[in-house]
């Protein structure tokens, strides 16, 4: 290359740098000036991430280990290694927390990502065409892809993707001889490690995909470069080396102290449903209309996992992509590594509309150890990233004339632009003057253990941490992974959201025993409050209102005696106690002549059947413990959600006597099954309407333990 076309690239690259940085600006910032306190996206997860960005700091500067803690989950802890833990991005932030703070940091950094990803997914489209504006389109449909604009709103750690086209444009290099082999190694390593501290997910996937595209390579190529191609696995496995060891701190907690053998999400909730292929969720333009959103609320998820959308522009494109070079090795290559993506993003079940069909070949990926935990609609990322080359390969070929590609080009990006309004894009950031006025200072003591409530998704309970500066300790967190012991815990679900739970007030003391919590601060704004109130009042404790919460400060030893009882005494009682509810109910459901198959949680809550201070969702996917249906031949299955030690008193109970039981489900139940013991996972018993009625009708003629014992035995009081 002369240095003229060096300089040339060199402005290219500049000024694609600059166009990209504008629009991301353009897009995300400019509904943020004049508003301070707000922060671009959605939902409780961005403060999350600040709460990262401020962990690494505060435990660098205290020389507390970075992966394990007990500032959250306390006292028991957590190790942090499996949440969205984003290292890099924590370790940039340092200078511009202590600058501007954690919200407008986290804001600098998300609008750092879209054109990021768009300039590395430029570089690999120019490396490809040669072309300046194909290369243009080419970024810009992958660093501002569906994906990417869903996934800016909540999730830091899955819009991190630059360096996925540099890896390509690694290879690429390397299969042209522009680098040695050494060097590859060196590059990929370093290319690798940053990929893993910004998303080990990310990590993983461009792994399986990155595999899989080198095997579907190896198939379609002619024999030299697949001679060329066989020579990368051994620098690729050194790369890998490399960044193991380098990674090797982080590996150790990821691996060595256990790992979820599991998905940690629903992999069914995190899938593409067949429509969403072609109707736009509302971070799009065309995602905005009526007609759209009367389908998609349908898809599962929300709508930052929702990037499936390919469009009316972009699928008739690769159509013609396919018609123009699949006679071409790199036109099969590209057509069946999209393809391949795609149904691997559509998951383990097909859906329409939210309605689940035929099983996909996902289900067997799902039997795969860690491979199992990837979400498949986040392949999506890859998906856009094949079409970004498509487009720039065709526009750079295409004899088409210049108006013509113009117009082309103008559709493609019509098809897929983001929403414009600019409050869809930033929320504000709620949070009580209690912890930014220094009253917590007066009311709590240096790292007292504090139930924050709401927490989990349902409040910011993370960055009152934040703007405390990590002054106290909190049992509870939204850290994604809950540790199992929590996890088992009823009442957690309670302040979820799941208003269903038998003795409450019993099983709120249990926890703030078990869990040595010193006071509960709540917000009392919080939707669901007035009903926690009731609980909370069963502590015999006055709230002390100060700035914005209600604080109840719990006397030293006060439930010593709850905080003895075991976790699975606890959840078995409670899951009891639900199931006994919800079997009564189904009974007086069919006493009355009502249809088997129609039954349904709904209905029971319709028909009054249900305790009263049971609210139900409507909203798909909304059951948290529970839920209720029809199986074939006019059977009623019941769910509930709980630990083996949890659900086992219920097996043991209907065994003789259940048409089937499976757990966990859909894995069928039988006397010699060894479930894990370490999980939450659904038990299903299904009953023919007599047996069902017949077990109603003992629980009063023979009340179980659960109605007859108290919840605290009298001899613990």
């Amino acid at each position: 290359m002369t240095p003229s076309d060096r300089a040339r690239y060199r402005l290219q690259s500049l000024a694609a740098l600059t166009i990209y940085f504008a629009l991301a600006i353009l897009l995300l910032d400019r509904g943020l000036i004049g508003h301070t306190g707000y922060y671009i996206g959605r939902s409780t997860d961005p403060p999350v991430h600040m709460w990262f960005f401020k962990w690494w700091m505060f435990s660098l500067s205290h020389r507390l280990n970075p992966f394990l803690t007990d500032y959250v989950w306390a006292p028991a802890g957590i190790n942090l290694a499996w949440t969205t833990f984003v290292p890099l991005p924590s370790w940039i932030s340092i200078p511009l927390q202590l600058t501007v703070g954690e919200p407008a940091t986290y804001n600098i950094i998300v609008t750092l990502a879209p054109p990021l990803a768009a300039f590395s997914g430029f570089l690999l489209c120019r490396r490809v065409t040669g072309a300046f504006w194909p290369s243009i389109l080419g970024g810009y449909v992958f660093g501002f892809s569906p994906y990417m604009l869903g996934e800016v709103l909540e999730h830091l750690v899955l819009i991190a993707i630059f360096p996925v086209p540099l890896i390509a444009l690694l290879t690429l290099k390397r299969l042209d001889r522009e680098i040695s082999a050494r060097r590859f190694a060196i590059a990929l390593a370093a290319l690798l490690t940053v990929q893993f501290l910004c998303s080990v997910e990310l990590f993983a996937t461009v792994t399986i995909v990155g595999g899989f595209a080198l095997l579907l390579a190896l198939a379609l190529f002619e024999r030299d470069l697949r001679a060329r191609l066989a020579r990368l696995i051994a620098p690729a496995i050194a790369g890998y080396a490399i960044a193991a060891a380098v990674l090797s701190p982080y590996l150790y907690y990821l691996l060595a102290l256990g790992f979820p053998h599991a998905p940690i999400w629903k992999p069914g909730d995190y899938s593409a449903d067949l429509l969403a292929f072609l109707v736009p969720m509302e971070s799009l333009l065309l995602g905005t209309a009526h007609a759209a959103t009367a389908i998609t609320r349908n898809f599962p998820g929300n709508a930052s996992e929702n990037g499936a959308y390919l469009g009316i522009a972009i699928i008739p494109f690769i159509e013609i992509f396919r018609r123009r070079y699949w006679r071409e090795p790199i036109g099969k290559f590209l057509t069946i590594l999209l393809l391949v993506i795609v149904i691997a993003s559509i998951g383990p079940a097909l859906h329409v509309a939210g309605r689940e069909g035929m099983w996909m070949p996902w289900a067997l990926a799902m039997r795969l150890p860690l491979i199992s935990i990837a979400l498949p609609i986040r392949f999506m990322m890859y998906a856009s990233l094949v079409i970004a080359v498509m487009l720039a390969m065709w526009f750079a070929a295409s004899n088409a004339r210049t108006l013509t590609k113009s117009v082309a080009a103008a559709v493609i990006l019509l098809s897929i632009a983001p929403n414009p309004s600019a409050s869809f894009w930033m929320s504000k950031l709620e949070i009580p003057a209690f912890f930014t006025d220094g009253s917590y200072a007066k009311e709590l003591s240096p790292r007292e253990i504090i139930l924050p409530l709401p927490f989990s998704q349902k409040g910011n309970c993370m960055y009152w941490q934040v703007a405390s500066d990590m002054y106290f300790r909190m049992a509870g967190a939204w850290t994604g992974v809950t540790p199992f012991e929590f996890q088992r815990m009823p009442v957690v679900n309670y302040f979820y959201g799941g208003i269903d739970l038998p003795e409450a007030g019993d099983q709120l003391k249990a926890y703030l025993g078990r869990f040595e919590v010193d006071a509960v601060v709540a917000d009392p704004t919080e939707a669901n409050f007035s009903i926690w109130q009731q609980t909370l009042a069963s502590l015999d404790i006055d709230p002390l209102k100060e700035s914005g919460v209600w604080i109840y400060k719990i006397p030293p030893g006060s439930f010593a005696a709850y905080g003895k009882l075991s976790g699975a005494q606890v959840e078995a009682r409670a899951d009891a106690l639900r199931f006994d509810t919800i079997l009564e109910a189904a009974a007086k459901y069919l006493d009355a002549g009502n249809d088997p198959e129609k039954i349904s949680v709904l209905e029971l809550k319709r028909l009054n059947l249900l305790p009263r201070d049971w609210l139900v969702d409507p909203t798909p996917h909304a059951y948290i413990d529970w839920q209720i249906g029809h199986a074939n031949g006019g059977r009623i299955g019941i769910v509930i959600v709980g630990s083996y030690e949890g659900v086992k008193p219920l097996i043991d109970r209907y065994a003789p006597t259940a048409a089937e039981i499976e757990y966990p489900a859909p894995t069928r139940w039988t006397p010699d099954s060894n479930p894990r013991r370490d999980v939450i996972k659904p038990l299903l018993i299904i009953f023919d309407s007599t047996a069902l009625q017949a077990a109603a009708a003992e629980l009063q003629s023979s009340p179980p333990p659960e109605r007859t014992t108290p919840f605290l035995p009298r001899a613990s009081k």
